[in-house]
């Protein structure tokens, strides 16, 4: 996850684009529980990035995109085969397009405000992991009942849903 931030830090240099990053300290005081609980098990932290890209001309929408950031995806405590394993450095592909978009916007200095919502995690496996039957409570308050520890984009991207929402973008 971390390296996901440095590399994107290091693609996106803009005046126009402003970065905030989560770590594990804040998104414990937001309440965030869906990235909190996927990212438990993992040595690598946890961390929600947000991208700002405001152009310096008057913007016609305010757009949030929303991508999951899953840097490896192990399936958690319900295990992934071999096989299935091998690609899931790719389960961060959502973030990727996240990413490119606003590059794209900024580098084409479009009239459109993007904050760009990327919660970054390792879905791993230890004595830490969150199991299938645990509870998680989400920035929003509302609970999710794991059935499936595999199923870690859904829970992340909770706490990501509800953060874009409360930026009051035209567009979601």
């Amino acid at each position: 996850p971390k390296e996901l931030i440095v590399r994107t830090r290091k693609s996106l240099k803009s005046p126009n684009i402003k970065f905030t990053i989560f770590n594990k300290k804040e998104l414990i005081k937001r309440k965030m529980g869906g990235i909190l609980a996927v990212g438990l098990a993992s040595v690598n932290d946890p961390y929600l990035m947000i991208i700002h890209y405001k152009p310096k001309i008057k913007v016609k929408k305010k757009i949030a995109l929303v991508g999951k950031g899953v840097t490896y995806d192990s399936g958690g405590l319900s295990l992934k085969t071999s096989k299935g394993m091998l690609d899931m450095n790719a389960d961060m592909s959502g973030a990727a397009t996240v990413i490119g978009s606003i590059k794209a916007a900024s580098e084409l200095n479009l009239p459109v405000e993007i904050i760009g919502v990327i919660p970054a995690v390792e879905n791993m496996v230890s004595g830490n992991s969150y199991k299938p039957g645990d509870i998680v409570k989400t920035a929003s308050g509302k609970s999710i009942e794991v059935k499936d520890t595999d199923a870690e984009g859904r829970i992340i991207l909770a706490d990501a849903l509800e953060y874009a929402s409360k930026q009051k973008p035209d567009e979601l």
